[in-house]
């Protein structure tokens, strides 16, 4: 492995033919152009569907490539993993990866073999990318529609029919020009928090979605049965954060029962902002000791909050931490 790019195959349309059936080391390799080919090493790791991933098994991956880095000399990783889960995943190894050789991302929304396949693109791209030298240092990178991204800039808007499936709010990081497939850089990413973790990633961190008339069936039915096997909780409000009046005080008496509650906005690029005060309001949750997710989407915060508490992190550190500090 020693100075070579590893890919690393979790699964995806990128690596399953019509029939899906997972594309052989051999075939993806036979992908790369002639020059790419002798500085890359194709290994696959658990592939299954993303439905059946947990945080735990995500972590173990971004685990295997940093192992790849330090224990076997290679000088970068690409990760390739089914599109539905992609930003999650680049997003958990975002906050976690603190290593200077690169970590890529890449996916396709089509299979191989199909008259709309990205794949040897997509994987010639992220291997380039790797090997640039400009992901260096920049923590995990997501290469998608002829750009680097990253993890952080990415918000999903659409299922798999679409080629637009994600919005990219900020510029790319980098793009490949064309008609050489060069890579140029834009910008550099945000500064970053790395959180060294302490303990395994949580396992019950859930996500409660409000919506037009949503009762208070679910989080009733917490409190009366297992609430104490839940370890964080993701509100995903209307708007600026708002829940029914009626969640309130099913909320309080979890933040009393010292279960982490983050509010989080349901709005792709919404904002959590206390500018209104009644019952169910950002304002009130807030007050009622709520940690405020800001701008994160509620996938986000859930990553967010469950490397937080793997880092040992609580109280003032953790609100501090779910807004972007540490």
């Amino acid at each position: 492995m020693r100075d070579k790019i590893v890919v690393l195959v979790a699964g995806g349309r990128m690596v399953q033919d019509l029939q899906q059936a997972a594309l052989s080391e051999e075939e993806l390799a036979e992908l790369l152009p002639e020059e790419l080919k002798n500085i890359v090493s194709i290994q696959k790791w658990s592939v299954q569907p993303t439905s059946n991933y947990t945080l735990r098994m995500c972590h173990e991956i971004i685990e295997m490539a940093a192992d790849f880095i330090n224990k076997q000399g290679a000088k970068g990783v690409v990760i390739i993993c089914a599109i539905e889960g992609l930003a999650e995943l680049a997003y958990l190894a975002d906050l976690v990866w603190d290593l200077n050789p690169p970590l890529v991302f890449t996916g396709s929304i089509f299979n191989a073999g199909s008259l709309r396949s990205e794949t040897a693109l997509r994987l010639t791209q992220a291997v380039k990318a790797a090997a640039s030298g400009v992901c260096t240092g920049k923590g995990a990178i997501v290469c998608l529609n002829d750009a680097l991204y990253s993890p952080a800039d990415i918000i999903r808007v659409s299922g798999c029919v679409s080629s637009n499936i994600f919005a990219f709010p900020d510029a790319p990081l980098a793009v490949f020009s064309q008609p050489l497939d060069e890579l140029i850089q834009i910008r550099s990413p945000r500064i970053r928090q790395v959180c060294n973790l302490d303990l395994p990633l949580a396992r019950n961190i859930e996500i409660i979605d409000a919506a037009l008339g949503s009762s208070d069936l679910i989080l009733k039915a917490l409190l009366d049965k297992r609430y104490e096997e839940l370890e964080g909780l993701i509100v995903s409000g209307f708007g600026d954060g708002e829940v029914p009046s009626s969640w309130m005080p099913l909320l309080r008496k979890l933040v009393r029962a010292n279960i982490p509650v983050v509010l989080s906005s349901r709005d792709p690029g919404g904002l959590v902002q206390d500018i209104e005060d009644y019952e169910g309001s950002a304002s009130q949750l807030l007050e009622a000791g709520l940690i405020s997710a800001g701008m994160l989407t509620p996938h986000q915060a859930r990553i967010r909050l469950a490397v937080g508490l793997a880092a040992s992190l609580e109280g003032d550190a953790l609100k501090n931490y779910m807004r972007g500090g540490m």
